[in-house]
């Protein structure tokens, strides 16, 4: 990505640090130049407006807290020519299908080409499983309650053996604990582990982490381990209940987007957690991309006096970068986790004089984030997806890097044309104030449940209006901001 005020230009490949992004097509997928018809800086102002105005809108016209009818559901395999989605021969063959790949993934990994760019694996896991299955589960629905492998694997073998169930029940106090110390881990493997793209040491950390998921499993049941310690569950089900659909024994149903974010009751200490490390961890990489952390990272790495004895015994410049993204890594969590508590006690406090503490407003309100959370995936990695994504084409025919040409597609070249700069920037422009804007509403859909009268919920809202005004301003900032090699 390469801005200069009111210009923008983004070269595909670049959005994720970890992942094969040296071949020369998906590196210079942005090569010409793109002027923005205003200055940036219009373009943030404005995007705070628009999300100022959406309060405002809010405010004047929303008079109460009616329930959205999540009743109101028309079930997509009652119509005609649609009955098969809900059989269980396609459950069944999706199954077998993601078994195979999985399958594929560990063999790829373990016995194919060394080269990233050759081998099936780190396409698939960084680019198509990972950010394809965010997209899918946000804007379509929870294709992953059916693709699971572990989940699938440990039903067949627990069948096989009449397992009779969990052998302890789950402590409550452990909440989603597991979940958010395994995200944390996963996220510094993606951001911060520069091995993550060999294939082979990929392949070891599935196999790892297979091993801990099938261990809870079978210590917790299978359903409580997927809840509380198995985090792409936890990811791709809280994404999907922004999504215009949801499955439920077999049927499939059409709902009006993001009904399902709307809670009763306060999340949990540790949901709370879980929800503000993911919306960090997107965030986060943009951060990699701006000249300040260029800066700050070049000063903490040349500072003996900064980093003292940390980095002492580090023989390697790379080493050095590790360590000081694997710091930030911990800080900015810290930051949001400090900022969002903030708020949420402003918001307390302005609605109902501390009456409702901090910790059930933060509770009530944190799942308001996850539309900014989609918006922020979207705008970021559209682009990482669409192009860079294109290499699993000719991977599918030559998965181990061996010459093959299972399907005749290992000569498809990438088509860098398939998007282009101006597509990506408003795209991200829409994406972030579409995504706050539906933020807007569930945090006022919420205060209008949780305090005591409009007039009480309104002036919660003030606080929650500064945040979001400032988050959308501050996306759009990190979004736009060149890379400076």
């Amino acid at each position: 990505m390469v801005v200069e005020f009111s210009r923008f230009v983004l070269p595909a490949g670049i959005l994720v640090p970890m992942v094969l992004v040296t071949s020369s097509a998906s590196a210079h997928a942005f090569g010409t130049r793109y002027d923005l018809p205003i200055p940036l800086g219009v373009f943030i102002g404005s995007a705070g407006a628009a999300v100022l105005l959406s309060f405002i809108v809010m405010a004047r016209f929303y008079r109460h807290s009616s329930e959205i009818k999540s009743n109101i559901q028309l079930n997509i395999c009652d119509l005609p020519g649609l009955m098969w989605l809900s059989s269980a021969l396609l459950r069944n063959l999706l199954g077998l299908l993601s078994v195979a790949v999985f399958a594929l993934v560990l063999a790829a990994g373990f016995f194919g080409s060394s080269d990233p760019l050759k081998n099936f694996t780190p396409t698939f896991v960084w680019i198509i499983w990972w950010v394809g299955m965010v997209f899918i589960s946000a804007l379509v629905g929870n294709l992953w309650v059916l693709v699971n492998p572990w989940s699938i694997l440990f039903t067949w073998i627990s069948n096989l053996l009449s397992n009779r169930g969990a052998i302890f029940v789950y402590p409550s106090q452990l909440g989603q604990w597991p979940a958010v110390i395994l995200l944390f881990v996963f996220a510094w493997i993606e951001l911060v582990f520069e091995q993550g793209k060999n294939p082979n040491i990929l392949a070891i950390l599935i196999v790892i982490y297979s091993a801990v998921t099938w261990v809870g499993m079978f210590l917790f049941g299978c359903q409580t381990w997927l809840k509380h310690g198995e985090i792409f569950t936890a990811v791709f089900s809280l994404f999907s209940r922004f999504a215009p659909t949801v499955g439920s024994s077999g049927q499939w149903y059409l709902r009006p987007p993001a009904v399902g974010l709307i809670d009763d009751r306060p999340t949990s200490l540790s949901a709370i957690c879980f929800v503000l490390l993911l919306l960090t961890t997107v965030t986060y990489d943009g951060v990699l991309e701006t000249p300040m952390w260029t800066g700050l990272l070049d000063k903490a790495i040349d500072s003996q006096y900064q980093l003292g004895s940390l980095i002492e015994n580090r023989d390697s410049r790379m080493g050095e970068i590790s360590l000081v993204k694997t710091i930030a890594l911990i800080v900015i969590p810290c930051i949001f986790v400090a900022v969002y508590g903030v708020f949420c006690h402003a918001i307390a406090m302005f609605g109902s004089g501390g009456r409702i503490p901090t910790r059930d407003i933060a509770g009530y309100f944190v799942l308001s984030l996850i539309p900014i959370a989609i918006a922020y995936h979207l705008s970021h990695y559209l682009s990482f997806l669409m192009i860079t994504g294109q290499q699993i084409i000719p991977l599918a025919s030559d998965p181990f890097g061996y010459g093959w040409d299972l399907f005749g597609t290992s000569d498809y070249k990438l088509n860098i044309g398939i998007l282009n700069a101006k597509i990506v920037w408003y795209v991200a422009v829409l994406a972030i104030i579409i995504g706050h804007v539906v933020a807007v509403y569930l945090s006022h859909h919420t205060a209008m449940r949780v305090f005591a009268d409009r007039s009480a919920a309104l002036r919660s809202q003030i606080p929650m209006m500064v945040l979001m005004i400032a988050y959308t301003m501050i996306s759009l900032w990190i979004l736009s901001q060149p890379i400076v090699n």
